[in-house]
């Protein structure tokens, strides 16, 4: 989303204020609405499963059923707590935790319910989707080890390891799918991305090559036809001034005279027509550029601001591209804010984003930072990069403000 005020500079919006989206869309809400669908499904069925089989299998007590259904309604009602919104917080990992400590209650209460257990591969699934992967694995180890005690305590112990093993590669998969998908997600979002950047650049290079071939039939006019009708209105008058005034080609030389004056006029005013028309709409073009990326651009450029076209746009354009893809895909930023000024004779952009807090000091320059400084200083510009420990990541690039001939 693009925010253009050529009025008044942009804002720092106060972080109650700011978007909720990140740099990429968060792929976990994405495999969080599967989650959700298949986790009910799943606790549904093997309640069901063990509440016709299990009692009336094991002949358990009445009391133990209830104490089980109590257990695993309330372990449904923390499922959907957790559901709601899953992240790296100590409180859903102690929701987590609670999922866990009530499907081993629950299985202890069904003399170690086999079935009852594969409540634990869900668990698996939601901690994947909020952990790394080590962290993920120890988890599925540790609730692992702790459903082999149940099961040790009802089953033997040939029963009890060979149900344990087999559950531990279902919580394997069902983590390792979790990830898969969410790498996926990922994969597709950067993909689309590329996308949007690939189109919005080939239309500005579009837009450059007709701004230059404009730019270049004026020059031709200027240089070829303007100089012609400037010898040819000078020839005129020397004639008009070497004929006698009763000469009969008089008046026909002054007509030629005038109509090359004339002519001349024209072609100054088309050549002036076609340098204007191939001056970049520079405001319009960074906003296309803008909306092809997820952050939220703050972007102040004063509307008497020109720059000629083609050289120091195109370098300008390459430079605002590298740094909202740096904001996006480095910095972890929401908001980037571009503002642009004309002072003594250069443009000069100042750029920062909301990302991390840095200590301050220069960063070390990458390939895309490295390649804007040599495009800049290639036009006379220059780039100056800080980490700022108010503002995240500010940059400071300008350009000669250079008038075509």
């Amino acid at each position: 989303m693009t925010v253009y005020s050529p009025l008044r500079p942009p804002q720092p919006v106060s972080p109650a204020a700011a978007p909720t989206e990140s740099a990429w869309p968060d792929p976990r809400g994405e495999v969080q609405r599967t989650l959700h669908a298949t986790s009910l499904i799943t606790w549904a069925v093997l309640s069901l499963h063990s509440l016709l089989v299990e009692p009336g299998r094991d002949h358990l007590p009445l009391p133990d059923v209830q104490w089980w259904g109590a257990v695993n309604l309330t372990f449904l009602a923390v499922l959907l707590l957790t559901l709601r919104g899953l992240t790296r917080r100590p409180r859903t990992l102690a929701l987590l935790l609670t999922q866990a400590l009530l499907t081993l209650t629950g299985n202890a209460l069904l003399n170690g319910s086999s079935v009852q257990a594969g409540l634990l591969i869900t668990i698996a699934a939601q901690v994947a989707l909020i952990l790394p992967l080590r962290p993920t694995l120890l988890w599925v180890a540790a609730q692992s080890g702790a459903l082999l005690w149940v099961l040790l305590s009802h089953w033997h112990n040939q029963d009890a390891w060979a149900f344990t093993t087999g559950y531990v590669c279902f919580q394997g998969l069902a983590a390792m799918t979790v990830r898969t998908a969410m790498r996926e997600i990922r994969a597709r979002q950067a993909l689309a991305a590329v996308v949007d950047e690939l189109r919005a650049t080939r239309a500005l290079l579009a837009d450059a090559s007709r701004q230059a071939e404009r730019l270049q039939i004026s020059r031709d006019l200027h240089d070829l036809m303007g100089h012609h009708l400037t010898a040819l209105g000078m020839h005129l008058q020397v004639a008009e001034h070497l004929l006698p005034q009763d000469a009969p080609a008089g008046p026909h030389v002054q007509t030629a005279r005038r109509v090359t004056r004339d002519l001349l006029s024209d072609v100054r005013d088309t050549v002036r027509g076609l340098r204007d028309t191939a001056q970049c709409d520079l405001p319009a073009e960074l906003r296309a550029l803008s909306a092809a990326t997820p952050l939220h651009v703050h972007l102040d450029w004063p509307p008497d601001l020109r720059l000629p076209c083609p050289i120091g746009a195109q370098v300008l354009l390459r430079s605002v591209q590298e740094i909202l893809t740096n904001a996006a895909r480095h910095a972890q930023a929401r908001q980037v804010w571009l503002t642009f000024r004309a002072e003594d004779g250069r443009l000069h952009l100042h750029a920062h984003d909301d990302g991390p807090r840095r200590p301050g000091g220069p960063l070390r320059f990458g390939c895309g930072l490295s390649g804007m400084r040599e495009r800049l200083e290639g036009a006379g510009g220059t780039l100056h990069v800080q980490a700022s420990a108010e503002r995240g990541v500010t940059l400071h690039a300008t350009l000669p403000l250079r008038r075509s001939a």
